[in-house]
């Protein structure tokens, strides 16, 4: 996929998205305005019609207008830690089960945590927009090396399924968007396994903000990756070298791909601390087993949920899971 086509079709949705307003300060920074025991639903961008959602107990229920957020369901057990998880959900409506669409937290996979502002703000903004939002957590390296997270986030794939009927998710229509370590996560749960994505803990629809596809040796020629995230990825391995780090191809998506994926969004900028050259061979793998990746580089350093500052961003993620989810 060339860059001139890829600037091309970011500057299509900068058009289409300019008159959207932002998800005003969802970033990686300081400044959303979401405290840690209240949602606030702030976001300006219009929400499409709101399936219906069933309601049930849970260990702790906030209310923002009309969307109710179930905090701290624990969904699995593990490595003698309790896996916790909030739903996001709009009150019943008349319309059906809603698609469901899981976020996963960033932070080089040795840090993160479901209950920051932004992913906060991002889990009402998808219940506001029709989805019921999945926001978790999962174990964290160095003490729980690769493949800890994948296994956590694929249990909570079945955790949404399991609890379909309860949260009142359609159970064939589940999603993800994960940002930085997260997105990895997202295309690797999107990558993992074949066959249909409505089954087990596979996924119809995969967004990725700022997703590394490949662990291996390789990516040490991919751009001109950071000494320090290379560092954390060894860490994530538990390995000294990428040269020899028998870890590196079942955590890297782009080695797991094949024709029964689901669609993938992926997007980040073009002078982040993610080389470009990740989202490129991430699309070119994809495209190479007849899928058709969505693909957005925008201008800029903004890195992860920084990305969704910008409108054009924001309608893209909205246009895709529309498309996509339904």
């Amino acid at each position: 996929m060339s860059r001139r086509r890829i600037r091309i079709t970011a500057l299509i949705l900068l058009v289409l998205g300019s008159a959207l307003g932002g998800l005003a300060g969802c970033t990686d920074r300081a400044g959303i305005g979401v405290s840690a025991d209240a949602v606030q639903s702030t976001s300006p961008l219009p929400t499409r019609p709101s399936p219906t959602s069933g309601s049930a107990p849970a260990p702790s229920q906030t209310k923002a207008g009309a969307v109710s957020v179930y905090r701290d369901i624990v969904y699995r057990e593990a490595s003698g830690e309790q896996l916790r998880l909030d739903v996001c959900r709009r009150a019943r409506g008349a319309d059906g089960p809603r698609p469901a669409v899981l976020l996963i937290h960033g932070g080089a996979f040795v840090a993160g945590d479901k209950d920051t502002p932004k992913w906060q703000e991002l889990c009402s903004w998808l219940a506001e927009s029709g989805y019921v939002a999945v926001n978790l957590n999962y174990r964290l390296a160095p003490v729980h090396r690769f493949p800890a997270a994948i296994e956590d986030v694929q249990a909570a794939v079945e955790w949404t399924r399991a609890n379909a009927l309860t949260n009142g998710v359609d159970p064939d229509r589940v999603g993800v968007l994960g940002g930085s370590a997260g997105a990895n996560l997202a295309q690797l749960l999107g990558t993992s396994g074949a066959g249909s994505t409505s089954l087990g803990s596979r996924v119809a629809a995969v967004v990725s903000l700022s997703g590394a596809a490949d662990l291996t040796e390789r990516a040490l020629t991919l751009g001109d990756p950071e000494p320090t995230q290379i560092r954390r990825v060894l860490d994530y391995l538990g390995c000294v070298e990428l040269t020899t780090c028998p870890a590196g191809a079942p955590a890297s998506p782009i080695t797991q791909v094949d024709p029964s994926d689901p669609p993938f969004l992926l997007a980040q900028s073009e002078e982040e601390s993610l080389p470009v050259e990740q989202t490129e061979v991430m699309a070119d793998a994809l495209t190479e087993v007849g899928a058709q990746p969505e693909v957005l580089i925008r201008p800029g350093r903004a890195h992860a949920t920084g990305l969704l500052d910008d409108p054009s961003v924001t309608a893209a993620v909205l246009a895709f899971l529309a498309r996509t989810l339904g």
